[in-house]
């Protein structure tokens, strides 16, 4: 960051309006311009799907678990009237929700701390691994984490003594639903029962208004649902059966496990998702961040890390429910960019400038060595599909599923699963290609972002072997190509 380089007084042009909005901008830009995956053949498709059967027949209940998380299906739904069937939708979509995130964090550091720390805690959230990840594709993560924030905040202003005598109603009614974008979300609303317990710093009558606001978003859903089903518990229903078993391996995918009671922790310190977040936290509370904020926005801050410590904790605890997903962690991961940036804003600028750089550099370097083309197999099909779209294209199951819905966005209907004939096309990875096959074209795997770089720079060479392949070629190579006598099917998967 080019900020680490200057040397200025503290009154200088840097502390004057446009530059930290400019300097948020920019970082977001650039870690989106680096971390984008766009459609990624995962929930998004599901999304996706049941988007389309709202334009087809409204309204719709939801046919699966997906399918009931509204805010989102109704947000993609309205894109897709606007821009029609097509990735535009979908990225306009992801960046809508994206930057709601962002003027959320805004809105509710600027409350807590100064409005230069607000525009800290944006940028640190904006190039934050885990929430770019999310923002370029469809994802109910950042809907979620919205409401999570809006309701915060407004449970923040009471806890200030700024509320109205309508804003606990409107707080439980954003906590609602944010529970209606994705069931994760009660788990915040459980740090509210220490809160009532107390009574601080928001009194138990206003909580007990909170829990009415929540809950009559919620019956207000299970109305929808009985009135189109019959059944109101309908959307609970999909999401307690869902998925038969949970897939541990997930818990290996960034993660250092070393024992289940602090594999939660190390999820925060070690995973790329969050690069150095949390390690600037366990600065900030060592020098006391808490101390420059006023009353208020200590309150504020309370009110938000109990929700977030809540989070954390029920994750950690739900082990046979939920995997260690950093996703899950999103909430806590805004709470502590808050906190950092409150600190930041707090040290002298050349300190703020280079921990800022480290905080925000790490961030992109995270995004520049993950692998942006998690679905390579799908995709180079899809150009596979376009460059012969008068020939039938045969490959595995897997990957035509995985590339259904980008090979109808190109109208490309001539790729089967069914065994490849004499002088048919195959594709699949080059590794299960069929021996009689002629190789009609290669589709090697791009590089991540910092292999790209290291390729250029003549840097790649001096790596070790394992590394190379990871940085440079993170998937396996598909290969096109025209199947000979005897053709038999192919065993790619």
């Amino acid at each position: 960051m080019a900020i680490v380089a200057l040397r200025v007084p503290a009154r200088s042009f840097i502390d004057r309006a446009p530059f930290w909005p400019l300097l948020a901008l920019s970082g977001a830009t650039l870690a989106l311009a680096i971390g984008w995956i766009g459609f990624a053949a995962s929930d998004d498709a599901a999304y996706y799907f049941a988007a389309s059967r709202w334009l087809e027949h409204a309204p719709q209940p939801g046919d699966d678990h997906w399918g009931t998380r509204f805010p989102l299906i109704l947000s993609l739904a309205l894109s897709l009237a606007l821009l029609g069937k097509g990735a535009a939708a979908m990225t306009l979509t992801a960046l809508g929700w994206y930057a709601a995130l962002l003027a959320s964090v805004r809105a509710v550091s600027r409350r807590i701390a100064t409005p230069r720390a607000a525009w800290v805690a944006t940028m640190l959230v904006a190039t934050m691994p885990v929430v770019v990840t999310n923002a370029t594709t469809v994802s109910c993560d950042l809907t979620e984490a919205v409401f999570l924030l809006l309701g915060g905040r407004l449970l923040g202003d009471v806890a200030a003594g700024k509320g109205r005598r309508w804003t606990p109603l409107a707080a439980g009614v954003a906590f609602g639903t944010a529970i209606l974008c994705r069931e994760t979300a009660v788990l915040a609303l459980f740090g509210l029962v220490p809160l009532f317990a107390i009574g601080r710093p928001i009194t138990r009558r206003a909580l007990i208004v909170v829990a009415l606001g929540c809950a009559g978003a919620l019956a207000g859903e299970a109305m929808y649902q009985w009135l189109l089903t019959g059944d109101p518990l309908h959307r609970w229903t999909l999401a307690f059966h869902h998925d038969g078993h949970i897939d541990r391996a997930a818990n290996d995918e960034g993660n250092w496990l070393v024992h289940p009671a602090i594999d939660p922790l190390l999820v925060l310190l070690v995973n790329d998702d969050f690069a150095l977040l949390f390690w600037a936290l366990i600065s900030a509370i060592t020098f006391r961040f808490d101390r420059k904020l006023d009353g208020q926005g200590r309150q504020r801050l309370f009110v938000l890390t109990a929700l977030a410590c809540s989070t954390f904790l029920l994750v950690a605890v739900l082990t046979t429910k939920l995997v260690l997903n950093p996703r899950y962690f999103a909430l806590p991961a805004i709470t502590a960019a808050i906190a950092v940036a409150a600190w930041l804003d707090r040290v002298a600028p050349r300190a703020r400038a280079l921990a800022l750089g480290a905080l925000v550099g790490s961030n992109l370097l995270m995004l520049a060595v993950e692998n942006q083309h998690p679905r390579w197999p799908a995709q180079a099909l899809v150009a596979a599909a376009a460059a012969h779209a008068g020939a039938t294209v045969s490959t595995d199951a897997a990957t035509a599923h995985r590339a259904l819905i980008p090979l109808r966005w190109g109208a490309l209907r001539l790729v089967t699963t069914d065994a490849p004939r004499e002088g048919t096309l195959w594709f699949g990875a080059a590794a299960s290609m069929p021996a009689n096959a002629t190789v009609l074209a290669r589709y090697p795997s791009p590089p991540t972002v910092a292999g790209a770089v290291l390729e250029r720079a003549g840097l790649a060479n001096a790596l070790p072997a394992s590394v190379r392949r990871r940085l440079l070629a993170p998937n396996p190579e598909q290969v096109l190509a025209r199947q000979g006598r005897n053709g038999h099917r192919s065993t790619a998967s």
